[in-house]
């Protein structure tokens, strides 16, 4: 009797019980749950450097058109939403106008618009403000 008893057990411990199963499960489980975390913390951050990346891009195409069109200017008149530039290139007198609205300035040549938006990304609903003030030397 103790041999079939000892053959009986030897076939039980064999075998993977349930607690053995529910417990690997949890520990994959909590295993998977930390990667994802990390994983969607990671995308993200990536969101967030590309939004930044985008808005001084953004920023610096604006400074470099504004900085050209200061450079031919014959004279700078601020106004309350912007500023008029005008300048004489090719000997055709023009007026180069930029004007804010909203989060966007638009540029105006000749009936040309081009329109600059900027969104921070760090700052939801943060107000743009352009304003250009003429130094008399």
């Amino acid at each position: 009797m103790k041999v079939a008893a000892e053959s009986l057990y030897r076939k039980r411990s064999t075998g993977v019980t349930l607690i053995e199963i529910s417990v690997a499960v949890c520990i994959v489980g909590i295993i998977s749950g930390m990667i994802y975390l990390m994983f969607d913390r990671q995308v993200d951050q990536a969101n967030s450097d590309g939004r930044s990346s985008q808005y001084f891009l953004d920023i610096g195409v604006f400074s470099e058109t504004f900085y050209n069109d200061l450079a031919m200017a014959k004279a700078v008149c601020p106004h309350a939403d912007g500023v008029s530039i005008l300048i004489n290139p090719d000997g055709n007198p023009g007026s180069i106008t930029y004007s804010l609205q909203g989060n966007k300035i638009e540029r105006d040549f000749r009936g040309e618009i081009k329109v600059f938006r900027f969104t921070n990304p760090n700052r939801n609903d943060s107000p743009l403000i352009f304003r250009v003030e003429e130094i008399i030397p």
